[in-house]
């Protein structure tokens, strides 16, 4: 279990870099089922799959949106360094910037 955890973790945080909310229900939902039969087919009962299925699932949507908000953050971040340079380029030439 600690395995298929560390890889819904993962995943779900390298989609929120890549991939739309939309995409990612899809994905997580497949992904859960999947893992719910997987569980069935070990020979758990059908109320512990459930249990299992849904917890990933929660899961899966904390780490996508920690996952969305670190790719935002760091994007605005780089976009404000590049503003930055700009800005110090233009104090130094005395120019005003391109663009």
């Amino acid at each position: 279990m600690l395995k298929s955890t560390l890889i819904v973790v993962s995943i779900s945080i390298a989609a929120g870099a890549a991939i739309r909310a939309w995409a990612f229900a899809i994905f997580a939902f497949l992904l859960v089922a999947a893992l719910g039969a997987v569980i069935l087919l070990k020979g758990s009962s059908f109320s512990e799959a459930i249990a299992y299925s849904l917890e990933a699932l929660v899961l899966m949507e904390i780490c996508y949106l920690a996952g969305l908000f670190a790719y935002s953050l760091w994007v605005h971040i780089q976009k404000r360094r590049k503003k930055d340079s700009i800005t110090e380029r233009s104090q130094v030439t005395g120019k005003p910037p391109h663009g």
